[in-house]
């Protein structure tokens, strides 16, 4: 996973983030909750505990009042560091749960939208579907 360095100021919109990013799906999931925590946990000092602040914003989180574009915004210009360690969170949140969804698949790439990324700096981190082509159906078998 790609390191980097984000200002105590963008947490709390990293936060929205992830956990847009865990309600992607409609399911919420626990093992999703507690890997927001470990994630924003991996960016401080003290990763073991994670501000009151943090903790509360996690456990009120509305869905339905996240703002994607604000919340994309308010991270600042990031680098394409910074850029690549936001997708990879959420790719590792997308994991969390044993499964990925092509809902929250689709979030990653809206979020890879919002902060300007490169095809470069989402690779390797989305779901890819090829459709194979239909084969034609085999000619009858022959009468006896």
């Amino acid at each position: 996973m790609a390191t980097a360095t984000f200002e105590a100021s963008t947490l709390p919109h990293l936060c929205d983030v992830l956990m847009a990013a865990a309600h992607a799906d409609d399911l919420l999931d626990g093992r999703e909750v507690e890997a927001v925590k470990k994630l924003l946990g991996g960016l401080l000092k003290d990763g073991d505990t994670l501000p009151d602040d943090l903790v509360e914003r996690i456990a009120t989180f509305d869905p339905k009042a996240f703002d994607l574009e604000g919340s994309c915004r308010a991270l600042g210009e990031l680098t394409r560091e910074h850029k690549r360690a936001v997708l990879e969170m959420l790719s590792a949140l997308s994991e969390s749960d044993d499964g990925i969804d092509l809902a929250e698949d689709e979030f990653l790439r809206k979020v890879a939208d919002a902060l300007g990324a490169t095809p470069e700096e989402l690779a390797g981190l989305t779901v890819e579907i090829e459709i194979a082509p239909r084969r034609p159906a085999p000619p009858p078998l022959p009468k006896k």
